[in-house]
Order: structure tokens, then sequence, then C-alpha cells
């Protein structure tokens, strides 16, 4: 077995005033989590908490298993022997995006956000409720008035904004999201990093931690409270690098020195790798 020394990483100073994560209480929490399948082994001994209240990015070379991480906290996968995955006592609600929006291309984007609404041996909620809560998922991605329109007369950027609002429409605490924006230009990236942060940072829904897959360093430090650094596969956390950014963040925010150094000492790690 190879073993992976783990340690954090504090760059600079960090202060939020608005943080919700001061007492450092855990929303997530994988302890000794060891994953193979068949022969191949992806997952090695990973142990990390995730706190109430704080966005945390993933980041790790391409197929190391990041998402393979994200679905045992989903409950997709189960971790091999003793490992656990365990969350807060009052058991929070996750909800999921995927790299790809995977909307129906015969539904409207109402629609869309209304099926997982219905699904379930025991449906949560009547046709009303899904209306008014899809509508209001809409609301929030600034997508109300596209509420009829099919997936093929939407942009790429408009159609994971859909995608985005059907996981909240389920009022989740915890919103895991595997490379969301990966397929798209840079501008629209751009801009749904800034949408993201604004959405986890909302009254306005139940959302109050964030977990992130990404292969873009730049893109981890400018969203994210801490960035969990991972090995090569079979994968271990390595390093949890803190981000010195304050809240709210802004684009302007690669211009200064914490993100610079902190863009710096992740390049450096992947390097080493």
């Amino acid at each position: 077995m190879i073993q992976q020394a783990q340690s954090t990483i504090e760059i600079g100073s960090f202060h939020d005033p608005d943080s919700q994560q001061v007492d450092h209480e855990v929303a997530v929490s994988l302890k000794n989590c060891s994953l193979s399948f068949d022969d191949v082994k992806v997952l090695d001994d990973v142990s990390l908490d995730i706190y109430k209240g704080e966005f945390l990015s993933i980041l790790g070379p391409s197929g190391c298993g990041k998402s393979t991480t994200l679905r045992l906290m989903l409950g997709l996968l189960k971790p091999d022997g003793d490992g656990v995955v365990s969350y807060d006592a009052t058991k929070e609600s996750i909800g999921m995006i995927f790299q790809k929006p995977v909307l129906m291309p015969w539904l409207t984007a109402l629609q869309n956000i209304e099926v997982p609404l219905n699904l379930g041996p025991e449906k949560k909620f009547n046709k009303k409720q899904r209306r008014e809560k899809a509508n209001h998922a809409l609301e929030l991605v600034g997508l109300y008035d596209f509420k009829d329109h099919f997936p093929h007369q939407l942009s790429g950027g408009m159609q994971q904004r859909i995608a985005i609002a059907r996981a909240l429409a389920a009022e989740p605490t915890i919103l895991l999201m595997d490379e969301p924006f990966g397929a798209l230009d840079e501008f629209t990236r751009e801009k749904l990093n800034m949408e993201l942060l604004r959405l986890w940072k909302s009254p306005d829904n139940n959302l109050k931690t964030v977990v992130m897959v990404t292969h873009s360093i730049q893109e981890s430090v400018l969203l994210s409270d801490r960035i969990a650094m991972m090995t090569p596969r079979p994968a271990a956390v390595d390093e949890i690098v803190t981000v010195p950014l304050s809240h709210p963040r802004n684009i302007d925010m690669e211009e200064q020195p914490g993100f610079y150094k902190t863009v710096k000492t992740l390049r450096k790690k992947v390097k080493q790798q």
C-alpha cells in the first residue's frame, strides 16, 4: 500500500467575517476510505472533513479518483473494508451536478427541473409544490423567462444553469459538483463561477456547503475556502491548502498577491507529482 502524508498549507492570512464555518462543524466526513474496481485500486485511505458553510474544491490529475470521491459522498459507491462516510447528525441533504447538464430534450426547462422532485417511492411534493419550487429555482439562476424553452433552444451555459436550478430545487444543504463548467468557453465559465458563488451565499435557498471537483487551478483558488490536493491514482488527500481571499469574491481578486501565491503553490505541487 502506498502511504501518503496529508498536510495542511496555510497561505497568508484568511479572514471572512461572514464565514459560516468558524467552529469547523463537519458536514461530511470521509475516514480511511479506499476503493478498488476489480484489480484497479482507485482510492487509497482517503480521509477528508468538509465543514459546514465552506466551499471546498478537489484538485488533482485526470483519472486520479476525484469523481469517485464525490460518488462516495453521494452514496452511489461504498468504500472498501473499514472506510466510513458520515454526515452531520441532522442528515444533510445532498444535491449533485455532473459534468454535463443531462437534460431531457423533450421536456422544457421547467419540466426538467421538476423531474427529480417527482421521483422516489414516496413523492415528497405534490404538483403545485413541484411547480413552485421549479419556478423559484429558475428565478435563482436568472432563467425564469426561459422556463418554456427546450434544451436545444438554450446555450451551453444556460443548460448548465438549468442543471444547477434542478439541483437547487430539491433544497439541498450540500451541493456536489463534478467539473460542472469544464466544457464551457472561458467567458461563460467565468460568468457561471460568479453565479455559483452568488447562489452559495444567497439567503433565498438552503445551500450551505459546496464541494467541487475541478482541473482548473485558477478556478479552485478563485472560488474556494480550501482546496484538497489529491495524489495520482491510487488517490489520497496529499495536502489541503487554505485560500487567503475574503468574501465576497470577484474576478478582480485574480490580481491580488494571495491569489498568485496560492496558484503558484498549487502549480509547484502538480509538477512534483
